[in-house]
């Protein structure tokens, strides 16, 4: 289901939510990510689906230096740093 409503955006550049059709905005831009195979639980995208993204980056692991770094960022910023912006109402 979820991968369906992926595919709908990305080849018809609208999306249907409860029957009811909302186009998206141009340019509309579509990035993800993807766990690595040997993951359990998770499915390879058929090549198919894979072709509609213009490229793929590997990031790999990062050394133990820069994972220090990433953690210490982390540990840096306070609970209240994130502002989220409201986008639907009860």
């Amino acid at each position: 289901k979820t991968q369906a409503a992926l595919l709908e955006a990305m080849e018809e550049k609208q999306v249907t939510i409860e029957g009811i059709t909302h186009k998206l905005p141009a340019p509309f831009i579509t990035m993800a990510t993807q766990n690595p195979i040997e993951q359990e639980g998770t499915y390879p995208l058929p090549e198919a689906q894979m072709d509609r993204f213009l490229m793929k980056m590997s990031m790999g692991y990062p050394n133990r230096q820069e994972e220090k770094a990433i953690l210490q960022r982390r540990k840096l910023r306070g609970k209240d740093d994130h502002e989220v912006e409201q986008m639907t109402s009860p």
